[in-house]
Order: C-alpha cells, then structure tokens, then sequence
C-alpha cells in the first residue's frame, strides 16, 4: 500500500511538474504571441502609413503630370501664337510698305493731273479769252462796217442831182457788193470762232470732270488708308519683334519650368519604402507609375 501511495506521489509530482512546464510554455507562447501581435499591429500601422504617403505621392505626381499636359498644351498655343505673330508681322510689313508705295505714287499721280489740268485750264482760259475779244472786235467791225456804208451811201444820196449819173451808179453798186462780201466773211469767221469758243467750252467742262473724278479717286484712296487701325499704322515694327522676343523667352521659360517637373515625377517615382515584417521578411513599398 505505501508503494503503490509512493509511485502516485511520485506520479503526481511528475504530473504537477510537466503541468507546469507546459504552462511556462503557454505563458510563454502567449507572451511571443502578444508580442508578435504588438509587432503585426504595428506593421499594419506602417503599412497603413506607407499607403497613405504612397496614396498622398500618387495624387502629388498625377496633380504634376496634370500641371506637366497644361504646360504643354499652353506651350502649343504659345508656338501657335508665335507662329501666327511672325505671319502677322511679316503681312503687316508688306501691307505697310505696299501702301506706302501706292500713296506716294497716287500722290505724284494726282500732282501731275494737277498741274497737267491747271496748265490746260490756263491755256483754255487764255484762248477763251482771246476769242471773245477777237468775237466783241469783228462783231464791232460788222457793226461799224454797216455804219459806214449807210453813211457814204447817203452822201453819194445827197451829194447827186436828181437825174443821177451812171458812174455814180456803178461807183454805188461796187461798193454795196463789197460790202456784203467783207459782211459775209467777217459771219462766217465770227460762226467759226464762236464754234471754236463752244468747244473749247465744252473741252473745258471735260476736263472739269476729269480733274473731279482724279480728285474723288484721290480721296477714295486718302480713305482707304484711314480704315487701317491706328494702332497698325502708328504700330512699330520694333514693338512687333520686342513682343516676338517676350514670347520667345516665356516659351523658353515654361520649357524649363516643364523639365523640372519632369524631374520632379521622376523623383517621386523613385521613392521606395522598406518594411520589415517581424517573422524577417522584407518587403519593399513603390509608388506605382
């Protein structure tokens, strides 16, 4: 009876210290799994971390790659700009130049239709002049020559005795036929210089219509030039390039201004984070493209 009291001593004893191995074990199992809690609790955190900077750098580099396409669309448009200002500036040249051209030529033309007008009109003037002269003198003439003829008419009248002789008749005859014929052609000069004096008139008034459409022509294109901007024709050709300049270096500008960004989304590609899991594993964490 003592034996078998001692072997389930001895086997309570044996069983008391395997029970108490085996909650050490527990215990420290527990611990290592708490521990190893802590650490994945802690890993998710940084993992949870690491997601919202890769997360936070996403939105940084699609906000750049956003500001990079703006850029350059801005930059088309400032090529298209610059592009459409040199076309511009070389049209506003030539168009400049052109009416430069034709104003000094409309201008030299008109002076000569003027002065070639001033001088017809003076000669016109002074021959009008001189038929009407010529016209007052012969009509004064055919007055006159009339005058004189009734007058040595009646004094041969009253000179003659009643029974007139035939010398004195004939003498009569001769002078009335003279008469009349100086009477006929001093009419017919008079009808030709009044014909030349209607169509020197007439030619007169042509060129009086002449020089007012010349005049009218001049001041159509004297117009013409008026509806050219202000701006266009006060503008400075030196202006035009400083602008093409200003372009340019703002063109050069936002070039730069695009290459560092690229840098920039470069660099942010380029970031890597690293997490070490507590079971030794590695892991490593990229923002993706």
């Amino acid at each position: 009876m003592e034996m078998e009291m001692e072997e389930y001593l001895k086997n309570m004893r044996s069983l008391r210290s395997q029970m108490n191995d085996i909650e050490e074990e527990a215990a420290k199992r527990s611990v290592q799994e708490q521990m190893q809690m802590t650490a994945i609790d802690a890993m998710e955190k940084d993992l949870e971390l690491v997601k919202l900077e890769t997360k936070r750098l996403s939105e940084e580099a699609e906000e750049l790659v956003r500001a990079k396409e703006q850029l350059c669309f801005q930059l088309v448009k400032r090529e298209e700009k610059i592009r459409s200002l040199e076309t511009e500036l070389s049209t506003l040249s030539q168009t400049l130049e052109l009416l430069q051209q034709e104003k000094l030529c409309v201008a030299a033309k008109f002076e000569e239709k003027r002065n070639y007008y001033t001088k017809t009109f003076e000669d016109l003037d002074a021959k009008q002049q001189e038929r009407q002269d010529w016209f007052h003198k012969h009509k004064i003439s055919i007055t006159q020559l009339v005058e004189d003829a009734t007058e040595k008419e009646m004094e041969c009248t009253e000179g003659s005795p009643i029974n007139m002789t035939l010398a004195t008749s004939v003498k009569l005859d001769d002078m009335g036929e003279e008469i009349s014929e100086n009477y006929n052609d001093l009419l017919v000069q008079m009808e030709r210089a009044k014909a030349e004096l209607d169509e020197l008139k007439a030619k007169k008034s042509e060129i009086e219509l002449a020089s007012n459409k010349s005049k009218q022509q001049f001041e159509q294109f004297i117009n013409k030039l008026n509806t050219v901007p202000l701006e266009v024709k006060e503008m400075d050709m030196k202006s035009l390039e400083e602008e093409h300049k200003a372009l340019l270096a703002d063109k050069a500008g936002e070039t730069e201004y695009l290459h560092s960004l690229q840098a920039q989304i470069n660099q942010l590609k380029a970031i890597s984070h690293a997490v070490k899991c507590p079971c030794g594993e590695e892991y490593t964490v990229n923002l993706m493209d």
